[in-house]
Parts: structure tokens; C-alpha cells; sequence
């Protein structure tokens, strides 16, 4: 039997917070039922005030998700609460879903730690996918929450005999990332050191994971992964290089801010590929677009508008999932892969539609999320991730 996650996204529009989840609920209902799918991870996308009321609306959040499943009998999902606040709606919610009949295949877990983990065993391999991993204090400093909660993701995989080194997708949200605390590191710069030292336990062989490194309003550090551990013959995650761009893990001291790490004695890159493709005979090709921005080289696109700088992104996520591209990594596709959906992270609220406009053109038939928040580096103004997927 094949495992495949059936990607969504829904909005609801302004009103108080726990009317909205209320909604967002009544809707993914509608879906499950009418498409025979049961939830198996839910990301919220919210603007609270700060981190007290961040760590609030969490509560009443997973409070109002477990009395939703209490009455419908599903398994409680993943939860993950980001605060990047929707740029068209007052919430916003990514639904990751299985079919019922993978449902079954669905084990729940708990770690020493508290973190929430799914675990999926079928003759291709075996699958893990966790909630966001927070710090037990979002206001400590941002190396020391890194640190933190990578040991604790660790902790998951070491208890499932899984190596680090499985990682397939990997979301990093880092509150403020931009930020450069007097005489300290920039945020961004810290937690690349915290995951290079965590990548460091282990060898990468096959590339590193697809990831996002995204800024946030509030919330501290958050992570969350799918894991995958394959055993069968011709079943592969391959890593997936794009020509027009350097590998994030390539890039020069000069594109870093910061300063050296004392052990690594320079300052440490984004340990990520650009995208990610797990192809499988019963559950076909999956690609993880990293977060895609309008970078050439190693240097962005300055001096050009969010019209421009839209095009680039899209153009580089074109070639990435490309046949051509996917051949050239060794991986036969019948058919380029179909874009799922769009995250779409705007630096501002003016960028919506110029950039939304552009991106429905293009992709009419795609689902996107729009959202308010910093990206990597200060002079980009947009930053795209999504799913890919083709059954042949």
C-alpha cells in the first residue's frame, strides 16, 4: 500500500479568535468527510499581539482541535500555531491529510520531551512526522531555544532508530530573523550554528533535507520535520540541486551575517537543498520545494520591484521540479510534477497583490497561503514554498 499526504488550505475571515477556529474546524470537516481524508497535521497561521498571548491562543487552539476530534472520533492531529499574520483573511490553516484507509497506518507517540510524533510503517519504509517543536521558553535567547529544541527533535528520532540524517523536510521558524541583538549574532545566524553543530552527528550522504528558514512576529523557535527511513529497493530521497543557484550550504562567508562559530571557526551556512524528491512505485514522486526566493548565484536580486523578484522565485522553482532537472538527479519522471500548493511569505502588506496577481496567473488551478513576515535576507522581498507531486 502507498502513503500519500493530500495537501490544503483554507481561510476564515476576521473575527474573535476562537469564532475563527471555530469556523476553520466547521470547514475541514466539510473536507474530511466529503473526501474520505482524515487529518493527519494542522498549521496555523496567526498574528497574536506577543509571545503571552502566542503561547494563549496555542492553548485555546488545541484545546478547541481536541474537543472537535472528542466529538467527531478522530485522532487528534499534529498541531503547529505560526505567528505570521495572513495578508487576506484573519486565519489561515494548511491541512495535511491522509486517506482513511493510510489512517490506520497511523501511529501515535510521545516523547520523553512531551513533543507529539506520527510514525507510518509500510513495505516502502517508514515515515515520521512531528507537531512544531517548541523551547520550553520562547523568550530565552534564540541559540539557547535552537539548541533546545533540536536536542529534543533528536531525542524523537534516536527513540524510533532513525537517523538525523533521514530528515526529508525540515520547517525552521525563528522569531524576529532578521534581528541583530547588540553585540550578539543575528537570529538567522544563530540557529544555522545550533543546526550545523546538530547536522554535524551524522553524515549526509544523500543531501541535506528541504527546509525553510522564515522569520515570525512572536513564538520563539519552532521546528517541525517529515522524516523518512526507506528499505525498499526502488524507493529513493534525493536531493535536488538548482543550476541557477548556489547550494544554500555552499554559500561564501561573504553572504553570512555574523561571527565565526568558536568550533567550527567560521561562520556556518544554511544546512539545506533546495528541494527534495522522494519518489516510491506505490506513492509515486513526491517533491519538497525548500523556500524559494530570488536569488541568482549566491546574491539577490536587489534593485528590482515584487513584480520581478516574484517571477525570478517562480522561475526558479519551475526549473527545480523541471523533468529535466529531476533526470538529471536521476529521477524518471513520466511527467513534471503538479504543484499542490503555494506558501507564500510577503516582507510587506502593499506586496500582496501584485504578487498574488502574478502567481494566479500562473498557477489559477494552486491553492496559496500569503503571509506577513521577515525572510532570510533584508533585501528580498518574497519567499515561495510548496508541494509537488505526480503518481507516474
Amino acid at each position: 500500500m502507498g502513503f500519500r499526504i493530500i495537501y490544503n488550505i483554507d481561510k476564515v475571515w476576521f473575527r474573535d479568535f476562537g469564532e475563527m477556529v471555530e469556523e476553520m474546524l466547521d470547514k475541514l470537516t466539510g473536507t474530511t468527510s466529503g473526501q474520505g481524508i482524515v487529518p493527519l497535521r494542522l498549521v496555523f497561521f496567526g498574528n497574536p499581539d506577543n509571545n503571552g498571548q502566542y503561547m494563549e491562543h496555542r492553548a485555546w487552539l488545541l484545546d478547541l482541535i481536541r474537543k472537535r476530534c472528542e466529538r467527531f472520533g478522530w485522532r487528534m492531529p499534529l498541531v503547529s500555531y505560526v505567528a505570521q499574520k495572513s495578508l487576506d483573511s484573519g486565519l489561515v490553516m494548511e491541512s495535511q491529510c491522509v486517506p482513511r484507509e493510510n489512517g490506520s497506518l497511523v501511529q501515535e507517540k510521545i516523547s520523553a520531551d512531551g513533543v507529539r510524533y506520527f510514525t507510518v510503517e509500510t513495505p516502502e519504509g517508514k515515515r515520521l512526522f512531528t507537531e512544531g517543536i517548541l523551547p520550553a521558553s520562547i523568550d530565552a535567547p534564540i541559540l539557547e531555544q535552537s539548541n533546545e529544541v533540536l536536542g529534543k527533535l533528536g531525542a524523537v528520532l534516536d527513540a524510533e532508530g532513525m537517523d538525523i540524517n533521514t530528515i526529508v523536510r525540515q520547517w525552521n521558524y525563528i522569531e524576529r530573523i532578521t534581528c541583530v541583538p547588540e553585540g550578539c549574532n543575528q537570529h538567522y545566524q544563530d540557529f544555522n550554528d545550533a543546526r550545523s553543530h546538530f547536522y554535524a552527528r551524522t553524515e549526509w550522504k544523500g543531501g541535506y533535507p528541504a527546509a525553510t528558514g522564515i522569520g515570525t512576529s512572536h513564538g520563539g523557535i519552532m521546528v517541525e520535520v517529515d522524516a523518512v527511513a526507506l528499505r525498499c529497493r526502488k524507493c529513493a530521497a534525493v536531493a535536488l540541486d538548482n543550476s541557477l543557484q548556489v547550494a544554500a550550504h555552499d554559500y561564501s562567508q561573504n553572504v553570512l551575517i555574523g561571527v565565526a562559530d568558536k568550533i567550527f571557526r567560521h561562520k556556518t551556512t544554511p544546512k539545506f537543498e533546495r528541494a527534495k524528491a522522494v519518489v516510491s512505485p506505490e506513492s509515486g514522486l513526491q517533491v519538497y520545494i525548500s523556500g524559494t526566493a530570488a536569488i541568482r548565484g549566491e546574491a539577490s536580486l536587489t534593485g528590482v520591484g515584487i513584480e520581478q523578484q516574484t517571477v525570478i522565485t517562480l522561475e526558479n522553482i519551475e526549473y527545480l521540479i523541471s523533468r529535466q532537472n529531476l533526470r538529471k538527479h536521476g529521477v524518471k519522471a513520466e511527467k513534471t510534477p503538479e504543484i499542490q500548493i503555494f506558501r507564500v511569505y510577503l516582507k510587506a502588506e502593499n506586496l500582496l497583490e501584485p504578487a498574488r496577481k502574478i502567481i494566479c496567473e500562473r498557477y489559477p488551478a494552486v491553492k496559496a497561503l500569503y503571509v506577513l513576515t521577515d525572510v532570510c535576507r533584508d533585501e528580498l522581498l518574497i519567499e515561495i514554498e510548496g508541494v509537488a507531486f505526480t503518481a507516474e
